[in-house]
């Protein structure tokens, strides 16, 4: 990958990843949303490793 389109992919995962967190924080810390709430995070989680790689 070429060092703009990696530039721009990176600029794509920062703002993906702070959409996925604004979701998260939407979503209400009950029970009923715990495995959403999981999921949600597990993105978060692999969407920061693609930003630092």
């Amino acid at each position: 990958m070429e060092d703009n389109d990696l530039s721009v992919f990176k600029s794509y995962l920062r703002r993906l990843l702070q959409d996925l967190k604004d979701i998260l924080e939407a979503i209400p810390d009950i029970p009923e949303n715990k495995e959403v709430r999981k999921k949600i995070q597990n993105l978060i989680d692999d969407t920061q490793s693609g930003i630092e790689d």
